[in-house]
């Protein structure tokens, strides 16, 4: 899984940005692309090999009607990627989860329906017919966008809060420390906890001990 810092890195290199936006519209192959940026191929191929070891693209191969079959490179299928930033809260991740539809189904009914339409028999294949469903789905993303923005309100929110009620717990410096990565970060191996901190492994055990005789933990 890609890191916040291999996220950025992909993000902040202009040519990267530009082959996504390509990909993003259609497959392509390494030529094309190359000759539609105006970059060398040997260039191209590497940014490609970046992304592609991040899980951000697939490649894939297609016969031609003459010549060698040819690579394509497209966006991978259930890739998401995902930008999160607000007061004490600073990540990006990329998520590849599957989409689990009987779990969707049982909490949003009405997906059901429209799921069911889009199966491609004779009726669904009306133009009409498609426009409907699209702007259906458009309007849903504003809802969950929505719903979504007020959970990340939320969630910084409540950061916020629990900085502040450790602040008020009047600990030494690395208790404190060490009880955000707990509490906030779910991290719960001491030798993680140091790694993170870049502190001692005697240090954080301390801690931890300290937080435990002081009823925190």
């Amino acid at each position: 899984m890609a890191t916040t810092e291999e996220i950025f890195d992909i993000l902040g290199n202009q040519t990267r940005r530009m082959i996504l936006e390509m990909l993003a519209n259609s497959p392509c192959y390494t030529t094309e692309i190359a000759e539609k940026l105006e970059i060398g191929q040997k260039a191209i191929n590497e940014h490609l090999k970046i992304m592609q070891e991040l899980g951000l693209i697939d490649l894939f191969i297609l016969r031609q009607k003459r010549g060698s079959p040819r690579k394509y490179f497209k966006i991978k299928d259930n890739i998401r990627m995902e930008l999160f930033v607000a007061p004490r809260v600073f990540d990006a991740s990329l998520k590849t989860e599957e989409i689990n539809l009987e779990s969707i189904f049982e909490r949003y009914p009405e997906y059901k329906e429209f799921y069911e339409e889009l199966k491609f028999d004779s009726d669904v294949r009306k133009v009409g017919k498609q426009k409907e469903i699209l702007e259906y789905l458009k309007k849903e993303l504003v809802e969950i966008d929505n719903a979504k923005a007020f959970i990340e309100t939320s969630i910084s929110r409540l950061r916020e809060a629990i900085y502040k009620s450790i602040d008020e717990l009047n600990l030494e410096e690395n208790e404190k420390k060490v009880l955000v990565e707990i509490v906030l970060k779910d991290s719960y191996s001491p030798k993680e906890i140091a790694n993170d901190l870049n502190l001692e492994l005697e240090e954080v055990v301390e801690s931890i001990k300290m937080l435990r005789k002081r009823g925190v933990l």
